[in-house]
């Protein structure tokens, strides 16, 4: 039976992972026939056919506020749509069905400054968390990871028949894109070992954690650049790299659509993260075939560790292990190993299956 849905999505950017996902499963639930009509504040870039979108505008000073302005607007509307299913990706009241892209807010608060607690930002924050995994809640929630299952069961006591894991997913094309020669195209000695780092939230993600790795690397009289992919704001990390006097050892590339090009033509990826829910970042590499080097706090690290497709900072992340573990793996012999050890994986439905598993469960439960 076909459904009409409305799916909820504060911002659409194009190089977002959880854009990828929300946009991944849309177009498989258009591939079945079923209604599609997306609530946004804004819409950056080409909207795909047959894809209804509702720009609700950016009203307000703060992210905050300008997702309770989007919240409020667009509860209003939904009384006029009049969905079978509220399919939401991002936490907020309303909601028949939660993507959980996010970690757990309660958990990542106790770690914060005990001051913040009396901000606006905060008191909303909890307040749509709560609203979606309380016991009182009626909503389903698709989990990315055990790490997160643990969290919001410990936080909130969320019964289990409304939580269930989902597998990985990335777009069976990711891997129709072909190598290309960094070397040649960057004009690097051919000895350069080349580490990736992508992401569009350079201060979450870690990208300072990258650039003191890469310090730690040249002050070993190892030859290794850092070429940064992302959508942020970089000045911070450009000085940063001109105090450590790096400027011809990290590059900025800005945004690419050609990121599994440069997967499968450089050594390691590095992604440090300070807080992950999941991080499809890793597992395209681990389909690219490029061995990977992440903090403990990036979901998939699980992934990583079952799969032994690169290293892990276990514990609290310290960058002085962070440091080590990236000399000691970055030897083309130790990567090489790597290498050999996921190419067969590539090929794996297991992680291109994630769009088909969320329709199907749509399906099945409303």
């Amino acid at each position: 039976m076909k459904k009409k849905l409305a799916l909820l999505l504060y911002r659409y950017f194009p190089y977002g992972g959880l854009q990828k996902d929300f946009l991944g499963i849309t177009k498989e639930l258009l591939a079945r026939g079923h209604e599609i009509k997306v609530y946004t504040r804004s819409w950056e870039g080409e909207i795909p056919k047959n894809i209804d979108v509702v720009e609700l505008g950016e009203k307000g000073f703060s992210n905050y506020s300008k997702n309770r302005t989007y919240v409020s607007k667009t509860l209003k509307s939904l009384k006029e749509y009049h969905p079978d299913v509220v399919f939401g990706f991002n936490k907020m009241p309303g909601l028949d069905l939660y993507f959980a892209a996010d970690t757990c807010f309660a958990k990542q608060a106790i770690n914060k400054n005990p001051l913040q607690k009396y901000t606006r930002r905060y008191k909303q924050a909890m307040v749509f968390e709560n609203d979606v995994f309380s016991k009182d809640s009626k909503s389903k929630i698709l989990l990315l990871n055990d790490n997160q299952y643990q969290d919001f069961k410990e936080f909130y006591s969320t019964q289990d028949e409304r939580l269930l894991i989902i597998p990985p997913g990335i777009e069976k094309n990711w891997n129709q894109q072909e190598p290309i020669d960094i070397h040649m195209l960057l004009n690097l000695p051919q000895k350069e070992r080349i580490i990736l780092f992508v992401g569009s939230d350079f201060s979450r993600k870690g990208l300072d954690r990258a650039i003191l790795g890469i310090s730690h690397l040249s002050k070993q009289d190892i030859s290794a650049t850092l070429l940064v992919i992302g959508d942020d704001n970089k000045d911070k990390y450009t000085k940063l790299v001109e105090q450590l006097s790096l400027n011809k050892k990290v590059i900025f590339l800005g945004p690419r659509k050609d990121v599994a090009s440069f997967m499968k033509s450089s050594h390691l990826l590095v992604h440090p993260a300070r807080e992950e829910a999941a991080g499809n970042i890793i597992i395209e590499a681990l389909v690219s075939g490029l061995p990977s080097l992440v903090s403990r706090e990036v979901g998939f690290s699980g992934e990583v560790l079952k799969h032994k497709s690169g290293f892990v900072v276990e514990g609290e992340f310290e960058q002085e292990k962070f440091n080590l573990l990236l000399e000691k793996n970055i030897s083309n012999e130790k990567l090489t190993q790597v290498k050999h050890l996921i190419k067969p994986l590539a090929a794996s439905d297991y992680f291109f299956s994630r769009f088909n598993f969320v329709a199907d469960f749509i399906e099945e439960v409303f």
